[in-house]
């Protein structure tokens, strides 16, 4: 009996295993979006757009997936598995962009939410940025508004 359990556990496991790097992406992205436990189609909008503009990945594929986490309620565990593929695969400025994304749509509603902040610090340390560059990225953004 307790080895049905853990074939069907492996079963599961097994067809989550999705390494790509768009899923990495999203998952990241996902995180700053559902962080202040809040998800708003303006999020997901705003997210969309800017993974096509910084990744050239289309827009309505980035909202499909994103909505596909959200219609999941997916909750990431760890994020150090998709940060540290993304670490590996993009180059240092790239990996800003991906925290410039974090950071646009953490403040698309205007307040600055503790656990968005808390996400992104987070991210940009997994991501392997430097304190100075995620400071200039915050400010960036917030000057923007």
């Amino acid at each position: 009996m307790l080895s049905k359990f853990f074939q069907s556990f492996n079963k599961k496991k097994e067809s989550n295993n999705d390494h790509s790097f768009e899923s990495d992406l999203y998952n990241i992205i996902y995180e700053i979006i559902v962080a202040d436990h809040e998800i708003t189609d303006q999020e997901i909008n705003l997210a969309s757009k800017l993974v096509e503009f910084y990744f050239k990945i289309p827009a309505q594929s980035n909202k499909e997936q994103l909505n596909k986490l959200a219609d999941q309620e997916h909750f990431n565990s760890d994020l150090s598995q998709f940060s540290f593929r993304l670490k590996t695969s993009l180059s240092y400025e790239q990996r800003m962009d991906v925290i410039l994304i974090c950071w646009q749509v953490l403040m698309v509603d205007g307040k600055e939410d503790k656990m968005e902040v808390s996400t992104a610090r987070k991210l940009s340390t997994l991501l392997g940025l430097e304190d100075k560059d995620f400071i200039l990225i915050r400010n960036r953004v917030k000057d923007s508004l």
